[in-house]
């Protein structure tokens, strides 16, 4: 095993939005070292020292030599994992296509792969023992959680609600190895949606929120303050899922 050293790890994967360019950024101002595994690149991240390993989410083994490479150098397992799907797929389901269908639908597999990778990662350098809180955070759309009138979204609909289930199952399989799961459902995000004011009016709060304040939630998440939650769908969107 390897011996561990006091700065957490935080992995992300998926894609690279402007809330986990502010989760990480978050995440470093508190001491924790980042990584990105996912097609972005770097200067997504701009000046932050986030190290980025460019390969498809969906290759189990190459994620997996990722986070046995970061394992060595941070001579930790990563303490969290944070996957961050992406759903502006809108096609009426009577002309939706099989590759569209697909596409949508694999990013459910990429979050599990990414998080079984992860976990796994996580209990071989324990020896198999259970991890001391350890943290797997499924960023999912809001509006894919529920449906819309004149918002066709059934793909993402259909994903959606797998990461529901998903979170639910991961959350009782893991809980015994000390690993928490949760899924952090995000609304309208400024810089992210370009809502229109009306949409945002139309929110119980009245607004979109920013990137930081979302990245705050899922920093909560991943945290020793949220150490007795697990299994559960939390959404930062405003009010948008009260309505």
């Amino acid at each position: 095993m390897i011996e561990c050293t006091d700065s957490p790890g935080l992995v992300i994967s998926g894609h690279a939005s402007p809330v986990v360019v502010a989760l990480a950024s978050l995440a470093i101002e508190r001491g924790w070292r980042v990584a990105f595994v996912g097609t972005a690149k770097a200067r997504a991240f701009g000046s932050l020292p986030v190290q980025c390993h460019t390969l498809s989410p969906s290759d189990p083994d190459g994620v997996e030599s990722v986070l046995s490479q970061l394992s060595s150098q941070w001579r930790r397992a990563p303490a969290a994992l944070v996957y961050a799907t992406h759903a502006e797929h809108t096609v009426a389901a009577v002309t939706e296509s099989v590759a569209g269908w697909r596409d949508v639908q694999r990013q459910l597999g990429a979050a599990f792969l990414f998080a079984q990778a992860g976990v796994r990662e996580m209990l071989r350098l324990r020896g198999g023992a259970p991890v001391d809180d350890g943290a797997v955070v499924f960023l999912g759309d809001a509006s894919a959680s529920r449906g819309i009138a004149g918002l066709p979204r059934v793909s993402p609909g259909a994903a959606a609600a797998g990461l529901a289930g998903m979170t639910r199952q991961l959350a009782v399989e893991w809980g015994p190895f000390g690993v928490r799961v949760n899924l952090l459902r995000v609304g309208l995000v400024a810089g992210e949606d370009a809502p229109t004011r009306e949409l945002a009016q139309r929110l119980p709060l009245g607004r979109a929120g920013t990137p930081e304040e979302i990245a705050e939630t899922c920093y909560y998440l991943i945290s020793r303050s949220s150490s007795y939650v697990t299994g559960v769908a939390l959404a930062a969107d405003g009010g948008f899922l009260a309505t």
